[in-house]
């Protein structure tokens, strides 16, 4: 490929057009440099109030000076206006963005910046009377070289126009009022931009509280909806901030459960003390055999350590006496009082600090109470294996076997209530 041909390749693609809802947006070279233009749809151009609709909002949009407007200047020919010169900038669509550099969702706060910046620019809109309406990925506009929020032709400039044919194939990011010809309000702007935060977080991962939020900012009926969008923008950072607390919260929760299990870890391992009584009648005949250990102890052999073989091999001998199911059978009853009793004493120790209102306490009180948690615990484990005849170690691990099942569950139930958050009237239905 020679340098004429490599610039004409270059020329093709740095000029390619991209769809709008109103016409294709696309960069043209003029003495050396490129311009950016919309050019829009002969279904769009044709409608007879079309022209007047764009010099209204050239004219108007002059007047804003937030630097997420574009301003432009409209194109007039013999049939009216058919494009609009667009100020000098490289803008691409989100569509494009997310194409090009899928890992920009990825960067740190560039999907929090985009929805305050959206928030922004839209909220002075509707202060005007003025409504986007439809804020589809190929119809909200970065700057390529920072990514930062841009838009351009509002919706309710063209409300004569037939919607459905405006906004072809977009549907999903219109307000149904607006495709039924209806007023266009500032909650036909909430229905679209909730949709746009529900595309831009599909791909960075949408907060599960939020879904809350995006379910009625999408209601059918306007009525149910945000009645701004600053009221849904807001409603989405507090839910993220309950979040943050929740989590808080968990991490601490997190924190007690290691220090539950590192207690009973740490708790120290009783040790066996073998007591020996003085032999007080005469060792039996029967233990007087060519394999008795008693062989080889010589002279020096003291009582005590007489005393001591006696009683081995004689609980030897009443060992093999034992029948092996009776004795299984009773540490299954052992085991299962003691499951009983410590699963009812530690779901009442628990839900001390597992509710709503304990979840609401700033995190040194938080911790103070899970302290205290886990010192009760102990004790109850404690006490319960001593009464049910349980060992030490088989204790403990049931005993952090039940709290773990338990906490879990308790910290479900809070996550299906919102983290905590109860439901008002309206949200039920």
């Amino acid at each position: 490929m020679n340098f004429e041909e490599l610039l004409e390749t270059r020329d093709v693609r740095k000029t390619t057009k991209v769809r709008l809802p109103y016409g294709y947006f696309y960069k043209r070279l003029i003495d050396g440099k490129y311009s950016n233009f919309v050019e829009f749809h002969d279904e769009v151009a044709d409608h007879v109030a079309f022209s007047n609709c764009v010099r209204t909002e050239a004219a108007d949009m002059e007047k804003i000076g937030n630097k997420h407007q574009l301003h432009f200047v409209p194109n007039e020919g013999d049939g009216g206006v058919y494009a609009i010169a667009v100020e000098v900038g490289n803008f691409i669509t989100f569509d494009q963005l997310l194409n090009e550099n899928p890992a920009v969702i990825a960067r740190e706060s560039f999907a929090a910046d985009t929805l305050r910046d959206l928030v922004e620019i839209t909220e002075l809109l509707n202060d005007k009377g003025i409504y986007h309406v439809c804020f589809a990925p190929c119809n909200v506009l970065v700057r390529k070289n920072d990514s930062t929020v841009r838009l351009l032709c509002h919706g309710s400039f063209y409300a004569k126009l037939d919607q459905e044919t405006l906004y072809d194939g977009l549907e999903d990011y219109v307000a149904p009022e607006v495709l039924a010809g209806g007023e266009i309000t500032a909650r036909a702007d909430v229905y679209s931009l909730a949709k746009f935060v529900g595309w831009l977080y599909h791909s960075a991962g949408l907060p599960l509280e939020w879904r809350h939020v995006i379910a009625r900012a999408t209601a059918e009926d306007p009525e149910r909806r945000y009645s701004s969008v600053k009221e849904f923008y807001n409603a989405l950072i507090n839910y993220k901030n309950m979040r943050r607390t929740a989590l808080v919260g968990f991490a601490a929760i997190a924190i007690a459960l290691a220090i539950v299990g590192c207690y009973f870890y740490m708790l120290p391992q009783p040790e066996q003390v073998e007591y020996v009584k003085a032999v007080e009648e005469p060792i039996p005949d029967d233990m007087l055999d060519e394999e008795n250990l008693l062989y080889g102890l010589g002279a020096d052999a003291d009582s005590a350590t007489i005393a001591n073989i006696v009683a081995k091999q004689m609980r030897l001998k009443d060992s093999l006496s034992i029948d092996e199911k009776e004795m299984k059978a009773y540490q299954a009853k052992a085991e299962q009082i003691f499951r009983k009793q410590f699963t009812k004493e530690a779901d009442r120790i628990l839900s001390k600090v597992y509710n709503n209102k304990q979840m609401n306490l700033n995190e040194k009180d938080f911790m103070a109470r899970s302290r205290s948690m886990t010192e009760e615990l102990a004790k109850v484990e404690q006490e319960l294996a001593k009464s049910s005849n349980l060992g030490n170690e088989r204790s403990q691990r049931i005993a952090s076997e039940i709290i773990d099942q338990l906490t879990t569950k308790k910290m479900e139930a809070l996550d299906k209530d919102y983290l905590g958050i109860k439901k008002n009237k309206t949200e039920k239905k």
